[in-house]
């Protein structure tokens, strides 16, 4: 299996590879989740003690994860499906409070 071409996404992390398999091809795509989850640390530690407020960003989601889900679902991804995802994943949560108490605060 021979990697015919290679991309980088500069601007979501998105790493594309297309192999050739014989008469057919794979697309492979990956990113680097180490600096998103080292952020959402740092965001959990400047946060921890603080209330619930207007806006508070409670999480981050990896473009190519949010691009898998909006894939099966019709390109519509509810906040019900964005709160499960993030408490499936809580490394990428950044408000240590919505782990706690939900997104209702």
């Amino acid at each position: 299996m021979a990697i015919i071409h290679k991309d980088i996404d500069h601007q979501t992390g998105i790493i594309t590879k297309v192999h050739d398999i014989g008469n057919k091809v794979s697309i492979e795509k990956t990113y680097d989740a180490q600096p998103i989850l080292e952020h959402a640390k740092t965001l959990r530690d400047l946060t921890d003690g603080e209330k619930w407020g207007d806006f508070r960003q409670i999480g981050t989601i990896p473009m190519a994860e949010l691009a898998t889900m909006m894939r099966q679902s019709d390109n519509q991804v509810s906040k019900k499906e964005l709160e499960k995802w993030l408490k499936k994943n809580p490394q990428y949560v950044t408000f240590n409070k919505f782990l706690k108490t939900g997104a209702k605060g």
